[in-house]
C-alpha cells in the first residue's frame, strides 16, 4: 500500500491543495480550452516559461504546479485538465522520488503513472501520452538509482503500451561519460535553464508536430 501517514483530514486537503493548485483553477476560468497539447506535471512544467514560443506553431496550455507529487496530481486531476480539450498530452513529475521522506518506491510510482495513464485515456480515449523520463540531477544525486530505475520501467512500458511515448530528455542532459552536465541546470541544480528547456523542445517537439501534422 501507498504510504500515508496524515491522520488529520484537513491535513491532507491542505498538503495537495495549495496556491499554484488555485491558480489552476482560476485560469481554468479565463483560458481557451481548446489546444493541441496540455503539458501537466511538477515546475519543471510550470518553469517552462517559453513554452508557447518552444512549440509554436503547436498551441499549448501549460498546467504544471509547483511540488507537485504524482500523488497530488491524482487528488487534483479534475481541477488541473479541467475541461480541456487536448490533442495530446505531455507530463512530467518526479517529486515522488524528491527524497523527501515520504517518497515512493520506483515501481509503486510507476504504478501511480500507469494509473495515470489508465484515466487518461479512458477520459480521453485516442489522445496520446507523451512521458519525460525524469532528469537526473546533482540535487538529488541520492535518488540517481531510483530514477534510473523508474526510467528503465517507463520505457518498457511504453514498447508495449498502447498510446504512450517515453520520450528520453535525461540522456542529452548528460556528459558522454553518463554524469550530469550542470550546464543545463538552473543554479539550485534541480530545474533545467534555458538551454536545458531547448534540448528538451528538439526531442519532445519533432514527435508532436508529427503526430499533429504541423
Amino acid at each position: 500500500s501507498l504510504p500515508v501517514d496524515y491522520t488529520e483530514t484537513m491535513e491532507w486537503v491542505l498538503r495537495y491543495d495549495k496556491s499554484d493548485v488555485e491558480e489552476l483553477r482560476q485560469r481554468a476560468l479565463i483560458e481557451d480550452k481548446e489546444c493541441d497539447v496540455l503539458f501537466f506535471g511538477s515546475s519543471s512544467i510550470r518553469l517552462w516559461r517559453s513554452l508557447a514560443d518552444d512549440m509554436a506553431p503547436l498551441k499549448v496550455v501549460n498546467r504544471g504546479y509547483g511540488g507537485a507529487q504524482l500523488r497530488d496530481i491524482h487528488y487534483n486531476y479534475e481541477t488541473v485538465l479541467a475541461d480541456y480539450h487536448p490533442k495530446a498530452f505531455v507530463f512530467y513529475c518526479d517529486n515522488d522520488l524528491g527524497g523527501f521522506g515520504r517518497d515512493l518506491q520506483p515501481t509503486q510510482l510507476f504504478d501511480l503513472y500507469r494509473l495515470l495513464v489508465e484515466r487518461l485515456q479512458a477520459d480521453y480515449p485516442g489522445c496520446p501520452i507523451y512521458i519525460l523520463a525524469i532528469k537526473f540531477n546533482e540535487n538529488r544525486v541520492a535518488k540517481r538509482e531510483d530514477h534510473r530505475l523508474f526510467n528503465a520501467l517507463m520505457a518498457d512500458y511504453a514498447k508495449w503500451a498502447e498510446g504512450v511515448t517515453f520520450v528520453d530528455v535525461n540522456t542529452p542532459l548528460l556528459k558522454p561519460d553518463g554524469s550530469v552536465d550542470n550546464g543545463y541546470f538552473e543554479s539550485d541544480l534541480l530545474h533545467v535553464n534555458r538551454k536545458g528547456y531547448a534540448v528538451w523542445t528538439s526531442v519532445l517537439k519533432p514527435m508532436l508536430c508529427s503526430y499533429l501534422g504541423k
